[in-house]
């Protein structure tokens, strides 16, 4: 399947409120039916324990972050980054002890090594590959420790998938119209290793992840071991 990316809807700064926050409900509970969030943790407790900073990058209505709020020994310093005003609004009244920042995710307005880890779930694909480029430069940027990326594979039994699922889990049509584009923009596990080394992540991981998703992870302490990983 060619990679075509078209504008999503919840890209759009003057969609409905009821229907952003609708659609972000929607992407919240798949992932956590799923357990995309649950992934998410056992990778960074594997990869930078203790983490007691996270920022997330492109975080929409915080559902990872509250998730990892949640969770024993959670990070005790937690903040998200996102264009959309409104989302972070969300954000912060799910998540009142996290800060919020509006922003472009590829020019942070941080301090390098601000954060033991920078996570980015579901936001790659909404970029095309230059862009992509300075989002994982920045995040290896800011990261102290370790860059942590989960986004959608994309191929045409995922885009059925993803059409069925938004529809059998979610009224929104937001949702609805939303996730099969994102499958369409999505990358290759392939691709983004391409892409991540020319961000100068040469030594990023990437695996497979149930269902359709892939994780990128990247270590500062790998980099500097100049460790390569293959695909």
């Amino acid at each position: 399947m060619k990679r075509v990316r078209i504008p999503e809807e919840m890209d759009d700064p003057h969609l409905n409120a009821g229907a952003h926050r609708h659609a972000l409900k929607s992407l919240a509970r798949v992932n956590r039916l799923l357990g995309i969030d649950h992934s998410v943790r056992r990778k960074l407790d594997r990869a930078a324990p203790p983490t007691t900073s996270v920022l997330d990058i492109g975080c929409g209505g915080g559902a990872l972050l509250k998730y990892l709020a949640k969770t024993d020994a959670g990070p005790r310093k937690l903040v998200g980054v996102d264009r959309s005003e409104y989302a972070l609004q969300l954000a912060e009244n799910s998540i009142p002890s996290g800060a919020w920042i509006v922003a472009d995710v590829r020019r942070l307005p941080l301090a390098a090594g601000s954060f033991d880890v920078v996570v980015c779930t579901l936001l790659l694909h909404h970029f095309d590959p230059d862009d992509v480029v300075a989002v994982l430069a920045e995040a290896a940027r800011v990261a102290r420790s370790v860059v942590l990326v989960s986004d959608l594979t994309r191929s045409g039994t995922a885009w059925i998938a993803t059409w069925l699922v938004t529809r059998l889990l979610s009224r929104s049509w937001v949702f609805h119209t939303d996730g099969p584009r994102s499958v369409r923009a999505a990358y290759t596990p392939t691709e983004m290793q391409a892409l991540a080394r020319r961000a100068n992540l040469q030594e990023a991981s990437i695996t497979r992840q149930f269902p359709f998703r892939m994780l990128l992870l990247w270590s500062k302490s790998q980099a500097a071991l100049g460790t390569d990983h293959a695909l």
